[in-house]
């Protein structure tokens, strides 16, 4: 019986090793295929269209009645782009022109204080951008982004518009990254 006992739980623990090496091994292919990395992609550079070498980051166009955010979103915007080492930003002659419009902001309260006053409200910026050949007017991408965050209300109104304003600069933090790296996955 000893014996028999022993071999089981030999058994039982080598095939228990085995299953517990398993999650380890699957679990991180898993998770990075869900966040849509691409091992084969992985030494592969960027690429941007092959005929072009110059972009046109042109003035954002503001639908909202938030005063200034196109002048910050076109200035991160160029910041990003006058990084890539694949592509040199102009002011003229370009081979491509990103155009951006901001759709839209939406500002609702998203918490309130026991005696009913707001204490948080949770914004959402939308912006529309497309790329453009400059020499065709061929749309070659186009996608729209949103963006919330969410800022504390305060006892005055000055407050709560700074802390609204830096709200939407967050926003447009985690815009721009985003912009760039989707034009670039699409070709």
């Amino acid at each position: 019986m000893n014996a028999a006992f022993h071999e089981l739980c030999n058994t039982v623990l080598e095939r228990g090793l085995q299953l517990s090496i398993l999650p380890i091994v699957v679990i991180p292919f898993l998770i990075c295929a869900a966040c849509g990395y691409r091992f084969s992609e992985a030494s592969k550079p960027a690429v941007f269209p092959s005929n072009a070498k110059n972009v046109l980051v042109e003035s954002a166009i503001n639908n909202t009645v938030i005063a200034g955010v196109e002048t910050e979103l076109t200035n991160d915007l160029r910041r990003e782009f006058a990084l890539d080492p694949n592509l040199k930003t102009t002011v003229e002659d370009s081979d491509v022109m990103l155009k951006t419009t901001i759709t839209s902001y939406v500002d609702t309260p998203s918490a309130y204080r026991a005696d009913g006053k707001e204490l948080t409200r949770s914004g959402t910026l939308r912006v529309k951008c497309s790329l453009v050949q400059s020499k065709t007017s061929k749309q070659l991408w186009k996608n729209e982004f949103s963006s919330s965050y969410t800022y504390t209300v305060t006892d005055t109104i000055q407050g709560t518009l700074s802390n609204r304003r830096r709200a939407i600069s967050q926003m447009i933090r985690d815009l721009i990254p985003r912009i760039h790296r989707s034009i670039y996955d699409s070709f």
